[in-house]
């Protein structure tokens, strides 16, 4: 700071005698003096005389400067460089927030779970029910952090892809196309963890925002409001991971390089985004969560039909170059995935063959349409007493905010009596838009159309993973809706709000509010929201709403700040701040770490997926936890008649009996089950099994007695198998 300071205000120069003492300043500052610096109390005089001759200076040249002339540039400044301010922003809050290690993971409940004082907790508290986070993708982050980011993970049973499904880092070339891990090659685990964190969210508001200016120069203002409106809905925050943020953010630069390879007047040009295009495609695939990218894909392709309809330009997509680019872009986007399936096909086909996801079936309509429409009273998913107040978990049941999707026939209305104020562009958005709102529609409430759905894949997607399809909809609805034809604002700017037209609009949608709120108060019997509360939430979703029907764009804007605020209101404290890592930064994950040195025999947890994922993280050989895709050569080995139960994406948690008739399995959910095991069976000989963690006291004749120990303020016993064993077949 005092460095900067001499530069800004000194001409631009600092002169080697204060460098000199400024050195010996920062050395005091950040090292402990030792007995041979005898001359420390001599650096603090002449630092602090030196320090006060220029601060003398400064107050001198600051009340020369002219401010007036100095706050004119300034803002001159930013008005000719207006679209960096966002992107600038941004890119600040990525850097200084991945420099502080802070991240918005609920790894903080590791902290609870030990009995520790969670100290690294700055705001906010961990969420149970982000255990896809703190659970799965983050212990698979830092084991393979800790174990060298092999591309096969000997630490997980006899060996688990990391390819595949699991958000973590490896070594491979298709790492080139999972952008947001390879930061991890780079920095240490707690400033790499949270670039990664933050880079989903710069990523999300970034892609959001070069989209709108895409179709709307210069709508700088409204590119950032609507970036972060997508980054803050409620749905991206509780489902806030790679498989949920990645499709949108690919999505819309596919979108992007789609329309300017086929718009592209040079040649060159157009190679250049038929190869981003290619890429795209590829990360696009790599995400490898079927259910958001089916969904995400199909809205960005009819859009990128829209906008090539609405610009007057679709003609040129059957022109033979952009036809060859095209073509071009799949082929060699099939190729590089064909080689990543070829290269990884053993777990590629595990993966595929399982009953649970791969297997999964599921019928066109049937969805309970008050899971739908209960998106206004989104806030009410922040409080922990309320986590199953919607007739479910907070993420299951989360959503967007589809004000967007309210505003339709409004939107259709308007287009019709006053066609100049709408573009082609903006017509063509809103048809398009409408059609795939219906078609979505059937398939969550009406049986039938089976055969389509399956044909185009959407029989694998349960109906409330289609949200996001419907949130990437409503995000282009209120992007027409704010950025159409404006005509110029009265100075009494208050008469177009008590307009006839905007009153009766007001009223609509005042009475569409009060029916979604009071019919999914009714439906759930929530107790706690009072009468006053309710109007409340019913009067400003409805303003926001109108405002974004008026025909001025500064009301406009007021009505997409409006929608913002709430957006920001119902997931402010959705994901905390929590400095580093956490899962590895206690007594038990050392102890572990530790053990590690000493010998290469395999761990299990006793029913806890705690344990587990503390073990993993640790880097320790573990059998249990999370398996991306069934490891089959165990489990056929030793429960042949269970493949319905193991042959699935799942959390393996064994559960240890001292007499069990024989060994089995049990499903507990579509995505876990129990392996009921003796300490004494030989599958745990077998699989060079030598240690169980458990949270209770176990006993067995084939365990080493154990007394337990505190780690933090958890007691956990840590048993040792002795080398006899049965055989408790199943």
């Amino acid at each position: 700071i005092y460095c900067s300071t001499l530069f800004a205000v000194d001409n631009w120069c600092c002169d080697i005698y204060h460098l000199s003492y400024l050195l010996d300043l920062l050395k005091l500052l950040y090292h402990t003096p030792t007995k041979s610096y005898s001359n420390t109390w001599t650096v603090v005089q002449s630092s602090r005389m030196w320090l006060f001759v220029d601060i003398y200076n400064i107050i001198g040249y600051i009340m020369r400067i002219n401010f007036k002339e100095t706050l004119s540039s300034f803002s001159s400044f930013l008005y000719k460089n207006q679209g960096w301010i966002f992107p600038v922003i941004v890119l600040s809050a990525l850097i200084s927030l991945s420099t502080l290690q802070i991240s918005g993971t609920s790894a903080g409940i590791y902290d609870y779970l030990l009995g520790k004082k969670p100290v690294n907790l700055i705001a906010g508290k961990p969420r149970p029910i982000r255990s896809d986070e703190w659970v799965v993708t983050t212990p698979f982050a830092v084991s393979q952090y800790n174990n060298g980011m092999p591309a096969q993970s000997k630490n997980i049973g006899i060996g688990q892809d990391m390819s595949i499904v699991a958000d973590a880092p490896y070594t491979d070339w298709s790492m080139l196309f999972r952008p947001h891990n390879l930061i991890f090659f780079l920095l240490p685990i707690g400033f790499a963890f949270a670039f990664k964190w933050w880079l989903l969210s710069a990523g999300l508001a970034l892609s959001v925002y070069i989209f709108v200016l895409f179709l709307y120069p210069r709508k700088y203002l409204v590119a950032s409001l609507l970036g972060s409106i997508m980054l803050f809905s409620p749905f991206i925050q509780w489902w806030y991971q790679s498989a949920t943020i990645l499709p949108i953010i690919y999505g819309l630069l596919g979108i992007v390089s789609a329309v300017k390879l086929i718009e592209s007047r040079c040649r060159r040009t157009a190679i250049y985004w038929s190869i981003a295009l290619a890429y795209l495609a590829v990360c696009f695939a790599l995400v490898m969560y079927p259910a958001f990218q089916l969904t995400i894909g199909l809205v960005s392709l009819v859009t990128m039909l829209a906008i090539l309809q609405g610009r007057g330009t679709l003609h040129l997509l059957w022109q033979r170059r952009n036809l060859f680019l095209i073509f071009g872009s799949i082929i060699l986007a099939g190729t590089i995935m064909g080689l990543f399936l070829w290269q990884h096909s053993d777990a590629v086909k595990a993966s595929l063959n399982t009953i649970y996801p791969g297997h999964r079936n599921i019928s066109s309509g049937g969805f309970d349409v008050f899971r739908l429409i209960s998106w206004p009273l989104s806030y009410l998913l922040l409080h922990d007493n309320n986590s199953m107040i919607l007739g479910n978990n907070q993420s299951e049941v989360s959503n967007f905010l589809l004000i967007g999707i309210v505003l339709v026939p409004f939107l259709i209305y308007l287009s019709i009596r006053y066609k100049s104020t709408f573009s082609k562009l903006e017509k063509s958005i809103i048809y398009i838009s409408s059609g795939i709102l219906i078609f979505i529609a059937i398939r969550m409430f009406i049986p039938i159309g089976d055969q389509l759905f399956s044909l185009l894949g959407m029989s694998k997607i349960p109906h409330e993973r289609l949200f996001i399809g419907l949130g990437l909809i409503n995000f282009l609805l209120l992007l027409v809706a704010v950025s159409r034809r404006s005509k110029k604002l009265p100075k009494k700017w208050w008469k177009p709000l008590i307009s006839i037209q905007q009153l009766i609009f007001l009223a609509i949608i005042t009475i569409i509010f009060s029916i979604l709120i009071y019919a999914t108060i009714r439906h759930y019997n929530i107790p706690n929201i009072g009468p006053l509360e309710s109007v409340a939430v019913i009067l400003t979703f409805s303003v926001s709403s109108t405002l974004l029907l008026s025909s001025y764009e500064q009301l406009r804007i007021v009505g997409l700040v409006g929608v913002l605020l709430l957006n920001i209101l119902s997931t402010y404290m959705v994901n905390p701040l929590y400095r580093g890592v956490g899962i590895t930064d206690n007594e038990f994950s050392r102890y572990i770490m530790d053990a590690e040195k000493k010998d290469n025999f395999y761990w299990v947890a006793n029913d806890s997926s705690v344990l587990s994922a503390i073990m993993v993280a640790s880097g320790a050989e573990v059998y249990g936890g999370v398996n991306t895709y069934p490891q089959t050569d165990i489990w056929r080995r030793y429960f042949p008649n269970s493949t319905n139960v193991f042959n699935r994406y799942a959390h393996v948690r064994f559960l240890f009996d001292s007499s069990p008739q024989k060994r089995s399995l049990s499903l507990i959910q579509d995505d876990s089950f129990f392996v009921h095991i003796s300490p004494c069976d030989e599958m745990l000989h077998d699989l060079n099994i030598r240690y169980i963690a458990s949270e209770r006291p176990l006993k067995s004749s084939c365990l080493e007695s154990n007394r337990g120990r505190i780690f933090d303020g958890k007691r956990i016993y840590i048993y040792t198998i002795k080398n006899n064993s049965t055989n408790t077949r199943e």
